[in-house]
């Protein structure tokens, strides 16, 4: 089914659900009373018993009534402050829960407004909205570098039904104005790759994502106390593959970057058609999907579904609140349009998350494995976010790479290490010398290259409050440049300056 013949009805029909959603949002407010959780008599007295209305952050701004941000914990075990959910993994905690039925660490900041829907009784609902809209000046150096003005964004919704004290459903939606606010050719960044712009393979550039990132519908229920078990229906949706998204996980928050190994872990975040069940046990969350293995087209406004031909399955474990660790395995038909055959993925993950009083720290490492028909693609990461004083953030990452397809002309029309070579072996055959099979080996013009990035970042809230903040920050992206790969790139340094607004901190 590819539902862009019929784009005009969908398109006016998400651009209703989405009105709705920030509807929702302006016209029920409930930045000061989070609304009733979604669990039993017990959890929601432990929850609110220590509910300071009216206390003020050390940095001078009201907190949310019904929050608490000093990283105290509830009698159950849980993080103490943050929302209860049924969906939140052992800790029940809305902290917890990342992209699509990934988890992060419990203990993670929260950014959210909070609002009731008017047709459902409020003791049997928790909504809530969360986003990230950064608008950047983006300077990448070097030969092949570019410099834009930008803006990478998301805004979800989400909101968490009670059927009983041991069931839930939960409806979300993710949306992104990408399509509209990326350059031409996508975001420019160096050593970037995946998916095609104009029918050429996009290098040197992150693709924008799909105006609907996820529409799904989920339901759990407990069967004993220890034992729950969940299903989970995208259109799309993020199946059961790698870590959270990166832009869900609290490590990466502050920075617009997306990981130049994104397609070997967290690339199918956004999937054409989902299906997953799994089960919590204990501190272990097992789940398995079946899904549409084609990566979304160059038509970011359309829902591109289609058979289910592929499937996955992940393991996560978090032994406290502050970790969220986790491998998976996904099989994976035909992704890419421009390169036919089919993945085979692995990956681990762990995830660290502390709040603090005034702050919290958060790293992730991240490794995946791609093995494909014309080639692998390999990549592991560290990154992290500290927030201390209310209103600072440092963030950075390490990052190695090793990719294919680096060396061809690139989707701004730089010339590649092929069309280097070309010129180099017609000036051979002029002056009497090698040819190209000589050139070729010279350049290294085949196969993968293994290429590091280090970037390093600094933003400050020039404006914090319960509702809303917004941040000004920049960083600064080094680079290790493999020797085949010199002559077209050269020694790049590439920065961003960077706005953002999101949320107020509700936990």
């Amino acid at each position: 089914m590819h539902v862009s013949n019929s784009a005009k009805y969908v398109r006016l029909t998400l651009a209703g659900m989405l009105a709705a959603t920030l509807a929702a949002c302006a016209s029920d407010p409930k930045s000061a009373s989070p609304g009733v959780p979604i669990v039993d008599s017990d959890r929601e007295m432990a929850t609110a018993h220590d509910m300071h209305a009216g206390h003020e952050m050390h940095a001078g701004h009201d907190m949310h009534a019904g929050h608490d941000m000093h990283g105290g914990h509830d009698m159950h075990g849980g993080t103490h402050g943050t929302m209860p959910s049924q969906f939140g993994g052992p800790y029940q905690s809305m902290g917890a829960l990342g992209s699509g039925t990934a988890l992060v660490p419990a203990d993670s900041p929260g950014y959210m407004w909070h609002f009731n829907l008017p047709f459902v009784d409020e003791d049997r609902q928790s909504c809530m909205a969360h986003g990230e809209f950064k608008f950047s000046y983006n300077n990448q150096g070097g030969r092949r570098g570019e410099s834009r003005l930008q803006s990478q964004n998301w805004l979800m919704s989400m909101c968490e039904f009670k059927v009983s004290s041991t069931s839930a459903f939960m409806l979300r939606g993710l949306f992104t104005f990408e399509p509209w606010s990326s350059p031409r050719g996508g975001f420019p960044q160096l050593f970037q790759s995946g998916e095609t712009y104009g029918g050429q393979g996009i290098i040197d550039a992150q693709h924008p994502h799909n105006f609907v990132s996820e529409l799904s519908i989920g339901f759990t229920q407990a069967l004993t106390e220890s034992f729950r078990y969940y299903v989970y229906l995208g259109f799309p949706g993020d199946r059961e593959d790698g870590p959270p998204a990166f832009m869900h996980r609290p490590s990466a928050l502050e920075n617009p970057s997306v990981p130049l190994s994104h397609h070997a872990h967290d690339a199918g975040h956004i999937t054409n058609g989902v299906v997953s069940f799994g089960f919590d046990w204990e501190k272990f969350r097992l789940g398995m999907s079946v899904f549409h293995g084609r990566e979304p087209g160059e038509d970011r406004l359309a829902i591109d579904i289609g058979s289910f031909d592929s499937y996955s399955v992940r393991l996560q474990y978090m032994p406290t609140e502050n970790w969220a660790l986790g491998t998976s395995y996904a099989h994976v038909r035909n992704p890419e349009a421009s390169h036919p055959g089919d993945v085979d993925r692995f990956t681990a993950f762990a995830l660290y998350s502390k709040r603090f009083d005034q702050g919290y720290g958060s790293v992730s490492a991240v490794f995946g494995r791609n093995l494909e028909q014309h080639g692998t693609l390999t990549g592991g990461l560290v990154e992290g976010t500290l927030n201390f004083e209310d209103r600072h953030y440092l963030y950075g990452r390490v990052e190695y790479v090793d990719k294919p397809g680096l060396t061809g002309v690139n989707i701004f029309g730089q010339p590649g290490l092929s069309s280097i070579v070309a010129a180099e072996h017609d000036e051979h055959l002029e002056g009497g010398h090698g040819g190209a099979a000589e050139s070729n080996t010279e350049h290294g013009a085949a196969g993968n290259s293994l290429v590091g990035a280090f970037t390093f970042g600094y933003a400050y809230d020039v404006y914090a409050s319960s509702a809303l903040r917004i941040g000004l920050g920049a960083d600064v992206t080094f680079y290790d440049v493999p020797s085949q790969l010199k002559e077209t790139y050269g020694d790049p340094v590439s920065f961003m300056l960077n706005l953002r607004v999101r949320p107020g901190r509700s936990f």
